[in-house]
């Protein structure tokens, strides 16, 4: 990361997930950070979280509640999604300038976290994902982009809560680009271009 000085330790699983909003929301701050990234080894049914579990005790001496991902600032150690993303956005400045910002920005977050949570239970589906996919692009995804377009349109902003980003903007752009995958995935046109 060039000549920034490492301030932050962002910890995940070697995918984007939960991690990628965190480590977006880093590099758009311009803050240095080590992305720590636990590999997972093995097959889905038995798959190897030794790399992550032989570090996870020695980060729960510093906080109980440790899961990933998790943020590590110094003396101060957050972990939990939401808590994370919400630390950083403190931190950066992202969580909205006023009382009414920040009321959209969480109201955004929490619809992108019901977005991702249909997302998760399709895409680990299993042998089932067949079975559920045309459903879930028919209905689910356009419900998610159809709420979420309302909202931007009411409010008249560029951004899930004013004209620059918020915190609820990474989140909400990994998930949109996780669909625009799954669209390139099953040949499909763009999930984004048929809101238009």
């Amino acid at each position: 990361f060039g000549s920034k000085p490492i301030n932050l330790v962002v910890g995940y699983w070697r995918i984007r997930g939960l991690g990628a909003p965190l480590r977006m929301m880093c590099e758009f701050s311009g803050v240095g950070y080590d992305p720590v990234m636990y590999e997972l080894r093995g097959e889905p049914d038995q798959l190897d979280r030794s790399e992550w579990l032989g570090e996870k005790p020695a980060l729960a001496e510093r906080n109980p509640l440790m899961n990933l991902p998790y943020i590590v600032d110094g003396d101060v150690v957050v972990t939990q999604s939401t808590a994370c993303l919400l630390y950083l956005g403190r931190k950066f400045g992202l969580n909205g300038r006023t009382e009414e910002e920040t009321t959209k920005m969480e109201q955004c977050l929490c619809q992108v976290y019901d977005m991702r949570g249909d997302a998760v239970r399709l895409f680990y589906a299993g042998p089932a994902f067949g079975e559920r996919v045309d459903q879930y692009v028919a209905a689910t995804v356009a419900n998610h982009l159809n709420k979420l377009e309302a909202f931007l349109e009411r409010h008249g902003t560029t951004f899930c809560a004013a004209d620059a980003p918020t915190t609820a903007d990474f989140h909400l752009w990994e998930m949109l680009d996780q669909h625009e995958a799954l669209a390139r995935t099953l040949a499909r046109p763009s999930f984004l271009a048929a809101q238009n």
